[in-house]
């Protein structure tokens, strides 16, 4: 281990500190600005000094916590130190590193700063083991050269790893998005209906706000010209969230990168804060190519893998987007050059019989049978507008059961099902399945029917995939299968 100089993070961080903790400088504020106010009044101070007090009291509070957080990168570990009464110094190995998660916003793009989050093997549930919030780029760098030599050989020095990969390098696999697929990705989304939905409480709200008068004489105008003014609302209400969802989309996944380098798979993307992933490739369990009923009309589809850690996309239960957007066909394909065992190509699965339809389209009008039930109680003859949720149910029920499938391909094992109109295609290999089981309740013995739940791990979790209403023999050959361990 060679000895390394301590680091400081860029003084710019002081803005990151500051903010992190703003709840807590708020509710200092709050306990002693009473007790000072009456203090500074007694003694004849003017209140501004005090005040004045405050702030400077917490820029010197965060100035000195820039100052104890340092870090090093030695040839094995990384040291990170912090606390200011109390000191925190946490190590790192390389070999421990699971993910390496940056962001840019664009104002630190010119500085070459960005934030760094590490994510160990062993790390918290709801945080990464390690944040550098803002440090220069090559900090990044280095910290990624040491763990790429350190999976390629614990045992050799960097130096002499460094020359071998470069003797010995090849053309890195690359995949950027296309922004003619980009388009009709974020065209596409079914976002839009969550939305409509907050726009339309957002409009409840305004009308609670409005004086009684102009509501009134809104109305009146509304009961003259109703159908048009209802059009021209619920026109710009879905012209509105299309436009909200499309650039919504495009931002997030502008010039998505994917790349795949000495068995580290890396994205890339982000208009105005630049996102980036590093993951190594064995750590993903399984894959999963999703398409929603409008996609698959236009026959596109999205890849995300399922990785034993925390990285990726927060408001999608951590999935890790491999490829936002692409042609259905060429999936397996493309995605061949990242991820050597994802099958060459889709395969035809088996589906279940129609005659088992019934039980999917029951359930569906069960669940549905609730908010009808709720409406015509609350609003008895009005109430009779919630009955199209049946049909929406029962087309529901009968997306979920077409959309049922299995196979065993090779070592791995496809699962496909269907929920809210969107349908899951699960790549499993069998070493990655943590538990599977067969479940058959009282009345479906009769039926010769079963459910099948496979389990593998989802980042500091678990992601069940469950095939429902298998005939009982095609669930007991897949539970037959997973038994044979390799």
């Amino acid at each position: 281990m060679t000895s390394n100089p301590k680091q400081h993070l860029n003084p710019l961080s002081m803005i990151y500190f500051l903010f992190r903790h703003l709840l807590d400088w708020v509710i200092l504020i709050a306990l002693v600005f009473g007790p000072a106010m009456r203090f500074l009044v007694r003694h004849h101070i003017s209140p501004l000094l005090g005040f004045g007090g405050i702030i400077l009291l917490i820029i010197a509070i965060v100035f000195v916590r820039y100052l104890c957080f340092t870090f090093e990168i030695a040839d094995d570990m990384l040291t990170i130190n912090s606390g200011i009464f109390i000191k925190k110094h946490t190590h790192i190995p390389y070999g421990r590193i699971q993910t390496i998660q940056r962001s840019q916003w664009f104002f630190l793009k010119p500085f070459h700063l960005e934030k760094l989050q590490i994510e160990t093997a062993g790390h918290d549930d709801h945080s990464p083991e390690a944040v550098l919030p803002i440090v220069p780029e090559r900090v990044r760098e280095a910290i990624e050269q040491r763990r790429v030599s350190h999976h390629a050989n614990p045992n050799s020095d960097l130096e002499s790893t460094i020359k071998s990969t470069q003797a010995n390098s090849k053309p890195i696999p690359t995949y950027l998005i296309n922004p003619h697929d980009l388009n009709v990705f974020a065209l596409t989304s079914l976002g839009i209906f969550p939305l409509m939905g907050v726009l339309l409480a957002i409009y409840g709200k305004i009308q609670d706000v409005i004086p009684q008068r102009i509501i009134n004489s809104i109305t009146s105008e509304i009961v003259q010209q109703s159908i048009l003014m209802i059009v021209i609302i619920a026109l710009l209400i879905i012209i509105i969230s299309i436009i909200g969802t499309f650039l919504t989309i495009v931002q997030r996944y502008y010039k998505f990168t994917l790349t795949n380098e000495s068995g580290q798979l890396k994205t890339y993307q982000g208009l105005f804060q630049r996102n980036s992933v590093t993951i190594p490739v064995n750590r993903i369990q399984a894959i999963r190519i999703k398409q929603n009923i409008i996609r698959q009309w236009c026959k596109l589809s999205t890849i995300q893998a399922l990785s034993a850690s925390s990285a990726g996309d927060k408001e999608k239960s951590n999935d890790l987007m491999i490829i936002p957007v692409i042609k259905t066909a060429k999936a397996f394909s493309s995605l061949a050059p990242f991820i050597s065992w994802a099958p060459a190509d889709f395969s035809q699965l088996t589906t279940l019989p129609k005659r088992d339809f019934w039980y999917f389209i029951r359930n569906a009008l069960l669940f549905g049978l609730v908010p009808v039930a709720i409406c015509l109680y609350f609003f008895k003859a009005w109430g009779l507008l919630s009955l199209p949720i049946f049909i929406i149910a029962f087309f529901q029920g009968w997306y979920s059961a077409s959309n049922t499938g299995w196979k065993i391909s090779g070592d791995q094992l496809i699962m496909q099902n269907g929920h809210w109109f969107t349908r899951s295609q699960f790549v499993i290999p069998r070493k990655n399945v943590q538990s599977f089981g067969i479940h058959q309740s009282i009345w479906m013995t009769r039926t010769n029917l079963a459910h099948v739940r496979v389990n593998v791990r989802h980042g500091n979790s678990n992601e069940e995939v469950e095939l429902r209403y298998l005939p009982l023999s095609a669930a007991q050959e897949i539970f037959n299968w997973l038994k044979i361990r390799k």
